[in-house]
């Protein structure tokens, strides 16, 4: 009985699916726009043409079938057929916008660009005729978008001109000319727009400053945004919002002198307490401009006492002023004595015992490679360590000072100790990767070469990108020095060289250098030997001797890749060191054209542009 019920079921399903589908195509065929639109699909063009025609006299369906019925014609090259339709169409939809413009369409593809110019500006100006702003500025929008779509991009561009004229307002339709000019890829354009947007919406600084960011890729782009800002600036004077912009500009530009200037300018204006100030100069901190990092600093401490950033502004400016001390060549002892003495007045008046310990980590780091008074300096970091704070950063580093400077006293497995502590204390963090780096460096020093790849090939992980590439950079050493020799006596030299020059034993260092550069002619260690020997003599202040090893490394080493580096480090010694500004120029530009993707290309532009006398009016 069931298996009979079952069997009947079957044969009734399959009729119920069948009558289904049918209803379906008979619901789909009874819309005329469909039929229509299969033919057109099938390349049945004629019965296509000829249902459309029969649809064209109902306004209903104009709307579902203009687009594809207006480009049949205009396929067919039927262009009296199209403007028959299209003036019905309009007689139909008048004030629609969207069949308009297709007029405009029709005469351009006849060939009749000037009639089709001349339709949408009538079309355009009709617009302008009402009285009612709001309705105009939407149907300016509309239109202009649509004459965008249409590819009549230039006619868009004079809609929203006229609906600023007509309605009297300057930064009006200024995102929309903005989009426009930057498919058009025209920059400076895009660039007024932007700035004219901001003109009247100053809270919205931030998007402008990201869609700079994310449209001015190339490098001539940021020129151009600082030259239209500038006449921004001598039009809206009164408007600091084109200040801040500019000094962001500058910023991004790595132009951090100029960008200090501007923002002196701009905080004594707002008596904003230094604020941009102390942005120019944390960035020009992290971007290590140093002496900009320290003016800007002390322009905070001198001119802005009651400043909430009074205090960062204290420490960064000591830590600025120490870099420079540092890279000041030779080491000026009078200058190095006078820091100490700031440092130990900041000591006194630090209010946290961990800026006070802050500050004597950097005495005793003063005292240890920059006077070399070692015996003090570990004094001064012993007395330190014996506050009972605990575990905190700076405790861990003064340990790995202290490790340093027993290294500097020839004190290694002091060094080792110390450094295992901090790495264990700090276990997966950087300050534990820092001390693992220290002890990779002390075996390589050692001449423990696969011992310290051991460490560089865990620290090549570390999440800290410095870190890593610091990592990264020992470790290629390693192995191209020590992959075709086994005996590793090359890489055990060039190490013990540069053990002499972290001791502080620089003449010995330049002599073992000598003694390899004549041993081991023509190895591949010896672009590092020449370019660490120009370093040294530059410390040593001998400026004119160490440009000559930079000059070898250019003649003999110049596919190598240390040679953006020593044509840069020549640079720098000409401009800082010499004084020799149109050598040092020369050599900018040949670096911009030699090496266009190294990492100095930006440093060296701006070098350059500021030695050319670009930014003497900023």
């Amino acid at each position: 009985m069931w298996k009979l019920l079952i069997s009947l079921k079957k044969p009734l399903v399959t009729l119920l699916i069948l009558f289904a589908t049918f209803s379906n195509v008979m619901a789909q065929s009874s819309d005329p726009v469909k039929i229509a639109e299969e033919y057109l699909s099938q390349g049945d063009v004629e019965k296509a043409r000829t249902e459309f025609e029969k649809l064209a006299k109902s306004r209903e369906y104009i709307p579902r079938i203009h687009e594809s019925y207006f480009r049949l014609l205009l396929a067919e090259k039927e262009f009296g057929a199209a403007e028959k339709y299209l003036k019905s169409v309009l007689r139909q939809m008048k004030g629609n916008f969207r069949y308009a413009i297709d007029m405009g369409v029709l005469y351009r593809t006849m060939g009749e660009d000037d009639k089709a110019d001349k339709y949408i500006d009538e079309l355009t100006d009709e617009i302008m005729e009402g009285s009612d702003p709001n309705i105009k500025m939407n149907n300016v929008r509309i239109l202009a978008q649509l004459l965008f779509e249409k590819n009549f991009r230039d006619k868009a561009i004079d809609a929203y001109k006229k609906g600023r004229s007509s309605i009297k307002s300057d930064d009006l339709f200024a995102l929309d000319l903005a989009s426009v000019y930057r498919v058009m890829n025209e920059k400076e354009n895009m660039v007024t727009e932007y700035l004219n947007f901001s003109k009247s919406n100053p809270r919205n600084i931030g998007f402008i400053k990201n869609s700079f960011q994310r449209y001015l890729i190339e490098p001539t782009d940021m020129d151009t945004l600082e030259i239209v800002l500038y006449d921004f600036i001598q039009k809206e004077a009164g408007n600091p919002v084109f200040n801040e912009l500019l000094v962001w500009t500058h910023l991004q530009q790595k132009n951090f002198s100029a960008a200090l200037r501007q923002a002196r300018a701009l905080d004594r204006r707002l008596a904003n307490n230094a604020q941009n100030i102390l942005e120019v100069g944390m960035v020009s901190f992290e971007n290590k401009d140093f002496k900009t990092a320290t003016q800007a600093f002390g322009f905070i401490t001198s001119d802005f006492p009651e400043s909430p950033n009074i205090r960062l502004a204290e420490r960064y400016s000591l830590l600025a002023e120490e870099e420079v001390v540092k890279t000041t060549y030779p080491v000026d002892t009078a200058a190095v004595r006078k820091l100490i003495e700031k440092y130990k007045t900041y000591q006194e008046n630090s209010r946290d015992i961990y800026s006070a310990m802050e500050a004597q980590r950097r005495i005793a780091l003063l005292q240890a490679f920059q006077l070399n008074e070692i015996v003090q300096a570990i004094s001064t970091l012993q007395n330190l360590l014996e506050n009972p704070v605990g575990k905190h950063r700076v405790v861990a580093e003064a340990k790995m000072d202290l490790a340093d400077i027993y290294l500097l006293d020839e004190q290694p497995w002091e060094s080792i100790l110390l450094y295992g502590q901090v790495e264990r204390m700090f276990k997966d963090e950087p300050l534990g990767y820092t001390a693992k780096l220290k002890s990779a460096k002390l075996s390589y020093f050692k001449g423990e070469f696969d011992l310290a790849q051991s460490h560089l090939d865990i620290l090549k992980l570390a999440t800290s990108r410095e870190i890593a590439n610091d990592a990264l950079d020992l470790s290629i050493l390693i192995k191209n020095n020590t992959v075709f020799d086994t005996t590793n006596l090359v890489m055990q030299e060039y190490a013990n060289i540069e053990l002499m020059i972290f001791q502080n034993q620089k003449q010995e260092a330049l002599v073992a250098m000598d003694s390899m550069l004549t041993k081991h002619n023509g190895h591949s260690i010896c672009d590092e030997v020449l370019f660490l020997k120009a370093q040294t003599l530059r410390e040593l202040g001998r400026f004119e001797l160490a440009l000559e090893p930079l000059q070898q490394i250019g003649e003999l080493y110049d596919y190598d890749i240390l040679a953006d580096d020593a044509l840069y480090l020549s640079g720098i010694i000409l401009q800082e060191d010499l004084d020799r500004e149109e050598e040092a120029m020369n050599i900018y530009s040949n670096l911009l054209t030699k090496f266009q993707g190294s990492i100095y290309v930006a440093e060296a532009r701006n070098r350059f542009r500021e030695l050319r006398g670009d930014f003497n009016n900023q």
